[in-house]
């Protein structure tokens, strides 16, 4: 909530308002703490009040939104660089059909425009006060733009599901907020980070907030709007020109442009409300950025109304303590005021008050924010433990006698723990250390591997039906940084250019051009490699890429016939269902899983079903799911289609590729399934997985002594673009047959293939790659089951996707015959994307669908209420 609801003027350069002084006392009810400062934090307060700006000594302190922010900057910020660079010729445009804040500022047309592609991730561009030469004559004669990158929304929709974002640390209230009433319900006011193009002149002198209407002026020495800048690299330093004591409601006089001094730190508070500018850049250097964090204090809530539309105000996000946090209480006794343990039980959200329950089990209500702190060290606690877990270990944490695993995500300073309970995404505070132990290595799970249904539907009963009262200390809830089952690092490594292989490459490009000799059997069957490397690539390595184009077969010119006629009609689709991308709160289903059946139930006429496979996950600690991800099947359309008689058989080369074991070669393959996947812009890389995999007799990889299934490709998994120059993004783990589990080793072993087609063994490791905030990603597929992967699936015998007969689900495959003896198929290679492929799909207008039931108001709070009973959290009625 930055600014005034519209943009506010340059500054004019009038009369002198407002100097720096130091204050013979600090009015008001001082906070205790406050009461108690060393002088180096006093001299702080002071500085931060009445000069308007200090330094943080050690950088940005830690703090969840801090962490949030940063991980925003590092997935976006050079996306965005590169959308402001392709639009430089427009940088000095102004938006004249747009009222959003700076429209009409320089960089307000590229801003809107830029905004527009980040449609959906919460974020949005705007033009701040621009740069400006120091000799300028005019106030409107500015030489450059720069523009500010808003994240607050999605940091709304970060803690949505508990309505309040954690406080600063203790430290930072003192120095913030050092009177009580201060720290009443505070509220995050802005969230981002600026964007300015090198060589830029200094910008216009301004401040954040401002009103020259308003009836309640800042009071001297008391701040109540502030204003965080820090760099991510502790090594690089802010450069804000910031102009002491200057609080003039937004006026700047020729003596601010004298009077002003350079921050020179990592990490500085400033006053909203004080004038200030960001530095000039310099040329060579590249872009530069400073993350920021604005807050207001309890007090200055109500004031900020009068300083910022209503609009804005809607940007907004409180503060607070959630259910279950483990926190300190301050009990006013008649010995004077002392400190509690205690577990916040609820916040009353229009009231700001709490009911908490202290360590006696006594219930104390009413309580404000003031009254409450984190954890501290308690001297009433004689000794702790001296066990101690680093934060996001993975551990088992005792809850009601039962060690369940858990991650480690806050060290209280009193010695006891904030854990995330891996199943089911809810925390528990104030566990002390001697309820945490280390898993053994038998009980260490696999990183990213799913747990069984069975095990998960036990842990949620102990948790559910435990009588643990929350007295003690331990009170379960929903919380925004949990991690779901299964959670995997998301590491990222850099793609390595399939061409810098040369070898393979060579092979690869052969394999699409050449028939294969008959090769000469080896033991049980299996050709030696020689005889066929391309299949011994992909036996061994899991996947090939082929640079040379794809092979002629219908099944590949029908799938991208159906793609040409019905992908934007499903985009269309899930963008009308983007209010339920997300589960509901307490709900298990996956990102896209209720919009996938609602989709599903109007393109089911076309012989269509819409899936949700594994989400796409944040890169950071707690790997959270970030968003859907969708596989559209074209299995019912294929099989009307095709019927019994099955598809026709692929070309003899690629036969030999895909069936070329002795149990499969002489043997019907199958498609479990033929579409494309659809992942919205902007979305984080899927998580690890594998689609499928061969389980008891029918594992690819066996204990010494006992039978396997190895040397062959029993699911394979053929993979293009529709368009002519892409190439698929892929990422896979080499030889990564785990059966779905994956360890830390796996993340710095990924590799992204670069090929407009590649093969890929389902069994192996691999996830779908991150999408560009450009447009929607896809990618055309086959998946393929030869004769020895039917004998598993028939017996019940997979993991990852297991046939179900109970399920809903249309678990039935498409035969694809096999070449007939003494006669060739088609071989060579297909022009992609060319004019001229047969048309398999009855000529007629491409379909339209009736406007959908939830387009209205009316329709999607009836879908909102549908996606809860779906989903199974809430009822009928």
């Amino acid at each position: 909530a930055a600014g005034s609801g519209a943009p506010p003027p340059p500054p004019r350069r009038g009369a002198r308002v407002g100097s720096g002084f130091a204050p013979d006392a600090v009015e008001g009810a001082m906070a205790p703490a406050a009461a108690e400062m060393s002088d180096r934090a006093t001299e702080q307060m002071r500085q931060l009040h009445w000069d308007g700006w200090v330094r943080l000594d050690g950088g940005m302190p830690d703090w969840e939104p801090r962490r949030f922010v940063e991980r925003l900057h590092r997935k976006y910020c050079s996306r965005i660089v590169e959308m402001l660079e392709r639009r430089r010729a427009d940088w000095m445009k102004g938006d004249d059909e747009d009222n959003a804040p700076g429209a009409d500022r320089p960089g307000g047309l590229v801003a809107r425009r830029v905004t527009a592609k980040l449609e959906g991730t919460g974020i949005f561009l705007y033009a701040a006060h621009p740069s400006q030469k120091d000799d300028a004559e005019d106030d409107y004669d500015y030489s450059g733009p720069r523009w500010y990158v808003t994240c607050t929304e999605a940091v709304m929709q970060h803690y949505e599901g508990i309505g309040v974002a954690p406080p600063p640390p203790m430290e930072l209230q003192e120095l913030l907020w050092p009177r009580l009433r201060d720290r009443r319900k505070p509220w995050l006011t802005e969230l981002g980070w600026t964007l300015v193009p090198e060589g830029s002149d200094p910008q216009v002198m301004h401040a954040d907030i401002c009103s020259s209407e308003s009836e309640r002026p800042r009071r001297p020495g008391r701040g109540r709007y502030h204003h965080f800048a820090w760099k991510p690299n502790p090594e690089d330093l802010c450069t804000t020109n910031v102009v002491p004591g200057a609080f003039s409601e937004g006026c700047a006089t020729w003596d601010d442009y004298q009077n002003w001094t350079e921050v020179r730190g990592n990490a500085v508070i400033f006053d909203s409300e004080m004038l200030h500018r960001g530095g000039a850049t310099k040329p060579g250097i590249g872009w530069t950025s400073t993350l920021t964090l604005q807050v207001c204090s309890g007090s200055g809530w109500p004031e900020l109304h009068e300083r910022v539309s209503e609009g804005l105000m809607w940007y907004t996000q409180p503060m607070g303590w959630e259910d279950g946090a483990a926190v300190d209480v301050r009990i006013d006794g008649a010995s004077g005021p002392s400190w509690r343990r205690a577990v916040v039980e609820r916040r009353d959200p229009k009231k700001g008050r709490y009911a908490v329950r202290l360590d006696d089990g006594t219930l104390r209500d009413g309580v404000q924010d003031s009254e409450l702190r984190y954890r501290q060290i308690s001297q009433d606690v004689a000794k702790h433990t001296d066990a101690s877990f680093a934060l996001r270990a993975r551990v088992l944490a005792l809850f009601d006698g039962e060690w369940l695993p858990a991650r480690v995500a806050r060290a209280n300073a009193d010695g006891t723990y904030r854990v995330i309970w891996i199943v089911d995404r809810t925390f528990t505070d104030g566990l002390p250390a001697s309820s945490l132990r280390a898993p053994t290595a038998a009980e260490a799970p696999r990183r990213g591997r799913r747990l069984a249904a069975a095990d998960c539907a036990e842990i949620a009963r102990v948790r559910e039906d435990s009588p643990l009262s929350s007295a003690r200390s331990s009170a379960s809830t929903k919380a925004p940084d949990g991690e779901e089952v299964p959670r995997t690092r998301g590491k990222r490594s850099s793609a390595k250019a399939c061409g810098a292989d040369a070898p393979v490459a060579a092979k690869l490009v052969e394999a699409c051009e050449r028939v294969p000799k008959r090769r000469r059997k080896g033991p049980a069957g299996e050709a030696p490699a020689q005889d066929m490397p391309l299949r011994a690539d992909l036996v061994s390595r899991g996947y090939v890429e082929f640079l040379g184009g794809l092979p002629k077969w219908e099944l590949i010119d029908f799938v991208e016939e159906c793609y040409d006629r019905f992908a934007d009609i499903i985009i269309q689709e899930l963008e009308g269902l983007r209010d339920v991308w997300a589960p509901c709160p307490g709900s298990r289903e996956r990102y896209g899983a209720f919009a996938a059946a609602k989709a599903t139930e109007r393109l089911s006429e076309f012989g269509i079903a819409v899936y949700s496979p594994s989400d796409s996950q944040a890169q950071e600690f707690p790997y959270e799911s970030t968003g859907p991800r969708w596989y559209i099947s074209l299995t019912p359309l294929a099989l009307r289609l095709y019927g019994a008689k099955g598809a026709p058989s692929p070309p003899a080369e690629l036969w030999e590729l895909l069936c070329g074991h002795e149990a499969d070669v002489a043997s019907d393959l199958r498609a479990r399934g033929l579409g494309w996947t659809l992942v919205p812009p902007g979305s984080d890389p899927q998580a690890l997985h594998a689609d499928i995999y061969g389980e008891g007799a029918h594992r690819r990889q066996q204990p010494p002594g006992e039978s396997a299934e190895p040397g062959r490709t029993r699911w394979p998994h053929v993979l293009w673009k529709r368009r002519r120059g892409e190439l698929c993004t892929t990422e896979l783990v080499p030889g990564g047959f785990t059966e779905g589990g994956s360890e830390e080793r796996h993340f710095d072993m990924i590799r992204r293939v670069r090929a407009p087609l590649v093969i890929m063994d389902s069994e192996a490791l691999h996830r779908g790659s991150a999408t560009s905030s450009e447009g929607w990603g896809s990618t055309l597929s086959l998946e393929l089951c030869t004769a020895s992967g039917w004998s598993a699936w028939q017996e019940f015998a997979t993991g990852g996707t297991t046939k179900d007969p109970s399920s809903p689900l249309d678990w039935r495959m498409l035969r694809i015959r096999r070449p007939r003896k003494g006669v060739a198929a088609a071989g060579g290679t297909a022009s992609h994307g060319a004019a001229g492929s047969r048309c398999l799909l009855k000529a007629e207008p491409v379909p339209s669908l009736p406007p959908a039931p939830w387009a209205q108001r009316e329709g999607k709070a009836r879908l909102a209420q549908e996606q809860r009973v779906w989903e199974g959290v809430g009822s009928a009625a």
